[in-house]
């Protein structure tokens, strides 16, 4: 019989570095924004090159902030693919925005610059593609599409930490870019995230946006309306250790994802993410689509196996009936029905791995057509 394993689907990398990254605020009683926040910038500029980084409590109130830094007229639509997380929707309906919802490619489950262009109305005012999953596909297609349109692009890379599309980095390609710095990320914060531009009029409004209408603390001086979005140094501080891990990250993550789908390639009716070439890819999970996904997951979840559902689609949310138009979108649909993600962290051992595509090769080819049953 074979043994129960124990895998959970996130798993941040921690270690006595971040725990020593951290007592070192307690120490110099520096718990809010402070020296630690500075160096992250500074690193995240250097990670990205971008001209401006923001930080955020999270990437949903990055996108926000993002947002209410574009200053977009209020009721004006947003387009965006329906396949993503629900912060993408949700930040363009507190910032006042009409999301405009597009379906996906099939293979790289991002949406085409054609997808954006069919989309446009005379009360588009921006285009927010996501990158997913790890990579960041068409995204220098989709900002090209935006300057020539002159539709601001505000790309949803929350997935897309030290990915770099062409030789740019995610989040730069547009107008602006949003990290996030979940703890399922490729870098974690526990919460946090990152607003990216090299407009110095947008870099500018977000130092605003984010402390109070002012862009230094300790004045009581506020030039603008503006609110809280300021982080803690003690999240900056594992923030700064875990940069310093990234590459790390990135070996771990594409070493696992080959061993997934060595062992998994050439299963009847099982599909996998396509990888747009030009983009680099830091594994986020291992997606996976299969006609037979419910039982797939009953038997990894007995057997276990921590597994994830796909996004759900924006257009079928229950809080968003009344603010988007109806709209069909197939793929997006699909890959909901159809598709599973399996853990892929550093805590998921080789044998782990295997016993995991063994079990859902077990579960997908009847023994029968593995010669293991004679048939007379």
């Amino acid at each position: 019989m074979q043994q129960r394993m124990s895998v959970c689907q996130v798993q941040p990398w921690l270690d006595a570095a971040e725990q020593e990254a951290v007592a070192g605020c307690f120490e110099r009683q520096w718990l809010t924004e402070g020296p630690q926040a500075a160096y992250l910038r500074d690193q995240l500029g250097t990670l990205t090159q971008a001209a401006h980084v923001a930080l955020a409590p999270n990437g949903t109130l990055g996108l926000f902030l993002a947002l209410l830094a574009l200053d977009l007229p209020r009721g004006s639509e947003v387009i965006m693919p329906s396949f993503t997380f629900m912060a993408t929707a949700s930040a363009a309906v507190f910032a006042g925005l009409k999301p405009v919802l597009v379906d996906v490619d099939p293979h790289t489950f991002s949406a085409t610059p054609e997808a954006f262009e069919r989309a446009v109305t005379a009360r588009t005012s921006a285009f927010m593609p996501v990158h997913i999953y790890g990579q960041a596909a068409y995204a220098e297609d989709v900002a090209a599409l935006g300057e020539r349109l002159d539709i601001p692009v505000l790309e949803d890379a929350a997935q897309a930490c030290g990915v770099r599309y062409r030789g740019r980095h995610a989040g730069t390609l547009g107008t602006l870019g949003v990290l996030s710095f979940f703890a399922d990320k490729s870098v974690t914060m526990g919460e946090g995230g990152a607003v990216l531009t090299d407009d110095a009029a947008l870099g500018r409004r977000l130092k605003l946006l984010r402390n109070q209408g002012r862009e230094h603390s300790g004045t009581f001086v506020h030039e603008a309306l503006g609110m809280n979005f300021r982080v803690t140094d003690m999240q900056c501080a594992v923030g700064n250790v875990q940069l310093a891990r990234l590459e790390q990250v990135r070996a771990d993550r594409l070493r696992r994802y080959a061993l997934y789908e060595e062992g998994l390639r050439g299963l009847p009716g099982l599909e996998f993410m396509a990888v747009d070439p030009d983009s680099e890819f830091i594994p986020f999970r291992f997606p996976l689509l299969s006609r037979r996904m419910p039982e797939l997951r009953q038997a990894l979840e007995a057997a276990g196996v921590q597994t994830r559902s796909m996004f759900y689609p924006l257009h079928l949310q229950p809080c968003l009936k009344g603010l988007i138009d109806p709209v069909s979108l197939p793929v997006s649909e699909r890959l909901y029905e159809q598709g599973i993600c399996l853990p892929i962290h550093q805590g998921v051992t080789d044998e782990e791995v295997a016993q995991i595509v063994g079990l859902i090769r077990s579960t997908l080819v009847p023994r029968v057509n593995r010669g293991l049953v004679a048939v007379g």
